[in-house]
């Protein structure tokens, strides 16, 4: 006999899913091509979502959506207490969120004259210089992981984490709200740029949304 409060919590446990791109797989050429966007999103991103999902309902754990991510965002902080599967699955969900969102192939990765700017401009000099050490940042990061720019007390901050890893997470301390996520997977890159991790962080910034990097500022701000 199924249990009347089991087919309750089944019934009313929220699920994430994926955000809905603006735009078709071809329009992010030729910075990123049609079949790496199609498996990335598709396949990857969706992969994670649906082993997050199984990892909720297996695990028993609570959660509540809000705004800007909040469900997800709480079990993020509290990760540690959880499985690897959970913990991977639910970074996987969330940094290809962040990541996908921040891209506009419409814009071709031109600035937004936003406030944002303005600061990185005063923290690094120009957005050419930040745009090299974001560069150099993520070259140097060995294997799979992110590169996140990270927005705390004032400053700047550039930092790299391992496989789905992100700063949210309580088990890395990397302090500050997230304005950039790069994927350094080589799923996300591999098959129009092999291993030249170089020129796909080069075709990232011609798609990366400033405004939706100016967004995250201003909310951090105010």
């Amino acid at each position: 006999m199924i249990r009347l409060s089991k087919l309750i919590t089944e019934a009313v446990t929220p699920k994430f899913e994926s955000i809905k791109l603006k735009y078709k797989f071809k329009d992010y050429a030729p910075a990123f091509d049609e079949e790496t966007m199609k498996t990335h999103y598709g396949k990857h991103y969706q992969g994670y979502i649906d082993k997050l999902n199984e990892a909720v309902k297996e695990e028993n754990i609570p959660v509540v959506m809000g705004e800007r991510m909040s469900g997800i965002k709480t079990i993020l902080n509290s990760v540690s207490q959880y499985s690897m599967k959970l913990r991977n699955n639910a970074g996987g969900f969330y940094n290809h969120t962040l990541f996908f969102n921040g891209l506009n192939p419409e814009m071709k990765g031109k600035l937004a004259e936003g406030e944002v700017e303005d600061a990185i401009k005063e923290q690094y000099g120009s957005i050419d210089k930040f745009k090299s050490v974001f560069k150099e940042k993520a070259l140097g990061h060995f294997g799979s992981g992110w590169c996140w720019l990270l927005h705390h007390n004032g400053q700047f901050n550039i930092v790299t984490t391992d496989n789905q890893d992100n700063p949210l997470m309580d088990v890395v301390y990397a302090p500050g709200d997230i304005l950039i996520a790069l994927d350094l997977w080589e799923h996300s890159y591999y098959l129009k740029y092999k291993n030249d991790r170089a020129k796909y962080i080069d075709a990232f910034f011609k798609l990366l949304c400033w405004s939706m990097t100016n967004e995250r500022y201003m909310v951090d701000q105010y």
